[in-house]
Formats: C-alpha cells, structure tokens, sequence
C-alpha cells in the first residue's frame, strides 16, 4: 500500500484540476451552447482521460528532469522527493510513465471511434507537446515554451476536446472558454518556474521566467492571473460566454492572496517570497476558479 501511495504522489495529484477541470468545462460548454444532449458517461471518461495523459506526462517529466539533473539533491519542489530521495527508481518512473500513456491511447482510440477522426488533430498536437515536453529532441520545457505548450495542451486542446467528445463537432466556443483556464495552468507552471530560477539556471536549461528574471517574471504571473479575469468579462460582455460565467470572479480574493505572496515587499522585494508550494496554491486557484466558472456556465440550462 505505502508504495502504492509513493506512485500515486509521483503523479502530483493536486495537480489534477489542470486537466480534469478543462475537459468537465468542454463538455458544459457543448450543453449549454451547442444544445446537445448531455452523456454522462462520455463526461466522465474525457476527465478521467485528461487525467491519465497528464499523470504520464508528470512521470515522464519527473523521469527527463532527473535523468537531466534538473531536479537534484537540495533543489526544492514538490515533484522532487520520490527520485531524489530514491523512494522510486528512474526506471520505475519511466515504465509508469509509459504505462500510463499507453491508457492514454486507449482514451483517445475510443473516442476516435465514437466520435470520429474530429479528434485526430488534437490528439496528435496533444502527443507531440506531450512527448517532446522534456524528452528530446524538442525538449519544449528547456527551451522557454513549456508556459505556451501547456496553454496549448491543457488549456485549449482538453477544453475542445470534452467539447467534441458531447458535441461531436469542432466549434470556436470552447476555445474562448479555454483562454481563460489556459492562462491560469500557464502560471501554474510559471510560478513552478519562478521558484526554480536559480537551480534551473545551474542546470542549464532555459524557461520563461529564468531569462525574464526574478521581478519580470513576477510581473508576468500577476499579469497571467489579470488577463484570465479580464477574458472571462470580455467574453460574457460580448455574448461569447453566457454572463453567468462572471460567477468565476468569485475567486478573485483568492487570485489577490496568491498574488500578494508572491510579489514580496520592503526588505523581501527581490527575495523568493513564498514560492515553494506556488505551484500548488496556483492549482487551487485554478481549481476553484474553474469549478466556479462550470457552474456559470451550466447555470442556464436549469434556470
């Protein structure tokens, strides 16, 4: 059981929100605009689906950050402790990692068969931003385009996917609904990012926030978090989003507490704040601001 639990907490569940929350958003999003009838099971196994690609995809990531020795000894950060500390092998990450993608594939078979090849194009802009995330020869993450290649992967492709999977059809909707959730699990990985500037610059490798800098790169996280409130306004003012979607501006005071912590002041101004479970308190907010925007926009269908 204990070491159950060790692959399970490889996984980085409290991640999850990052793909759940966009593929429950997608398939919403086809009830209320598209008018389709609701499937419950297809609901479930697109979230369920999201989850198993970026289960895989955190191990996997975890398998090339250690292998590349980004992640070593004294370095902090929540995906750290099983490899480091040797609770898991670098093989045994590796072959959880490919198990895992092999579910995956089953994910995307069956929907490719019961939805249609609709879906190809997205599967296989999700495989390639997936595998070539850390792995060479693209090694996304290392080259300063991991925040774009989750924005894409996460936030728009799973959005349009649970779109398709209850519409089965491609439509622009689900991608205005995914900007927003897009930007936000951008600055989860972001404010990862920004925590790791120093370690990832004795590493080698180069993200957004390293060549940005400590202060850029705290600008640029608050202006991640402005532009996902200022989207959801935008759109439920012009009409693309139902204006019961502005529900997702409840978790405002969230998104305010995170950024007070994360822009330190006085003698702090230029330190690492709070930053070590960043990631995690991003995740929350995204989850939080994600629930609450799915309830907006179901909100027309009952009322």
């Amino acid at each position: 059981m204990n070491r159950l639990r060790t692959f399970w907490m490889a996984t980085r569940p409290f991640a999850f929100p990052a793909s759940v929350i966009p593929a429950l958003l997608g398939g919403v999003v086809a009830v209320t605009h598209a008018g389709v009838r609701f499937d419950l099971p297809h609901f479930l196994l697109a979230a369920l689906g999201a989850a198993c690609v970026h289960a895989a995809a955190n191990l996997l990531n975890d398998y090339y950050d250690y292998r590349s020795g980004v992640d070593r000894p004294g370095v902090e950060g929540a995906s750290r402790g099983t490899l480091v500390t040797g609770r898991l092998t670098a093989h045994e990450v590796l072959i959880a990692g490919l198990i895992l993608w092999g579910v995956s594939a089953l994910f995307a078979l069956y929907f490719v068969l019961a939805v249609g090849p609709v879906l190809l194009p997205l599967i296989g802009i999700g495989l390639l931003l997936g595998a070539g995330y850390t792995a060479a020869p693209t090694a996304l993450k290392y080259r300063a385009l991991g925040d774009l290649s989750v924005f894409v992967a996460f936030g728009v492709g799973i959005t349009v996917g649970g779109y398709i999977v209850q519409a089965g059809a491609f439509s622009w909707t689900p991608v205005a609904y995914s900007v927003p959730m897009g930007l936000l699990i951008a600055a989860i990985l972001h404010g990862n990012n920004l925590r790791d500037i120093t370690s990832d610059r004795e590493a080698g490798i180069k993200t957004m926030a390293m060549i940005l800098g400590p202060r850029p790169a705290r600008i640029v996280y608050a202006l991640l978090l402005l532009f996902a409130y200022l989207s959801v306004i935008v759109f439920a003012a012009t009409g693309i989003a139902v204006p019961t979607a502005l529900l997702a501006l409840l978790s405002l005071p969230l998104a305010l507490g995170v950024v007070r912590e994360v822009w330190p002041r006085g003698e702090h101004a230029n330190g690492r704040g709070r930053l070590v479970n960043l990631d995690m308190r991003t995740a929350q907010l995204q989850m939080a601001f994600g629930l609450l925007l799915i309830l907006g926009t179901l909100a027309p269908v009952f009322f």
